[in-house]
């Protein structure tokens, strides 16, 4: 039996999507300032650890936004770090930030 989510007030799906909207806006803002070279990795984690909706993006798209990384690139550096592609910000152990910060700060 599957269980089935809870009932919400048209006012409250209406908050909930604009809170999504206002996350996703954030993460984009966030992977320009990444792939601009405004934010640094270290900055970036720090950042995360104070906000819920940056905790929140993916290990990959932060990876893949970094300057002179694509997605093959960003792929390879995961699979080094023992990273799921999946695998959430706030998800990464300390051996895997380590490993991620050899990998890519240069």
């Amino acid at each position: 039996m599957v269980p089935t989510p809870p009932s919400l007030t048209q006012q409250q799906r209406v908050e909930a999507s604009r809170l999504a909207v206002a996350n996703r806006r954030r993460r984009a803002e966030i992977k320009r300032l990444v792939k601009t070279g405004q934010l640094s990795l270290e900055e970036l984690f720090e950042l995360a650890a104070r906000e819920e909706c940056i905790a929140q993006m993916r290990a990959y798209d932060l990876i893949s936004a970094l300057p002179a990384i694509g997605e093959v690139k960003a792929e390879r550096i995961m699979k080094a770090a023992q990273i799921a592609k999946t695998r959430r910000i706030r998800g990464l152990g300390p051996k895997q930030r380590a490993e991620l910060f050899r990998a890519l700060v240069r």
